[in-house]
C-alpha cells in the first residue's frame, strides 16, 4: 500500500497554462503537497480498521468467558450456601 500520489510537474505545469506565475505556482503545488502528505488511502485505513477489529472481537471472547466464570461461581456460592 502506498500513499496517495500527486503530481507537483503536472500541477505547476496547469497553474503556468492559467496565466499564474512559476514562483507562485511552485509555492501553491508545495503548500498543496504539504497539506495532503498526512492525508492515508482507503486501502490503509481498511488494513488498519481490520486489526482493531480483530482486537476488539478478541476482547469481546474474553469479557464473555469471564462473566460466564464469575455468574459460575456465583451459582457454585449460592448451591453450597443454599
Amino acid at each position: 500500500m502506498t500513499a496517495p500520489t500527486f503530481d507537483t510537474q503536472a500541477s505547476v505545469t496547469k497553474l503556468r497554462s492559467a496565466g499564474i506565475d512559476e514562483p507562485a505556482a511552485n509555492s501553491i503545488v508545495e503548500v498543496v503537497s504539504d497539506a495532503t502528505s498526512p492525508l492515508v488511502t482507503r486501502d490503509m485505513l481498511t488494513t488498519e480498521l481490520s486489526g482493531l477489529r480483530a482486537d476488539m472481537y478478541r476482547a469481546l471472547w474474553i469479557q464473555g468467558a469471564g462473566i460466564v466464570a464469575v455468574v459460575g461461581g456465583i451459582v457454585g456460592i449460592a448451591e453450597v450456601i443454599g
